[in-house]
């Protein structure tokens, strides 16, 4: 388990929706804004499941705080850490729906989090 207060704290605003570690190599990066005006980006992102060397893409999407938390990373072609919750795109007139990643905020190695923890308290 993470010990990070950010984590905690997204994962508490999440309804306490189960929230998943993974590394995504972003591919086909899109920004834009909602009908709310909040930023977001999307993106085609590839992993590799826990126990498996087959490489699978889903579709990952971050906005707000999330978002705010990996765009200096975010580059197409290079991997980041991130945790996030597996969520529903609804189906409109365009597209059916499907199952996206959206990213919660950006994991950091166990080490790093305990020293801002203590650096926090």
């Amino acid at each position: 388990m993470n010990d990070n207060t950010a984590t905690s704290a997204a994962v508490s605003t999440e309804a306490r929706a189960q929230s998943y570690p993974r590394t995504v190599t972003p591919k086909t990066i899109k920004e834009g804004k909602n009908k709310n005006g909040t930023e977001f980006v999307s993106f085609i992102g590839e992993y590799k499941s826990r126990g498996s060397d087959k490489v699978r893409t889903m579709f990952h999407s971050a906005s707000g705080r999330a978002l705010d938390a990996i765009r200096a990373d975010l580059k197409e072609g290079q991997p980041i850490r991130v945790f996030g919750v597996f969520d529903e795109m609804p189906a409109d007139g365009e597209r059916k729906s499907k199952q996206i990643f959206r990213i919660i905020g950006k994991s950091l190695p166990r080490e790093q989090a305990a020293e801002e923890m203590q650096q926090a308290a």
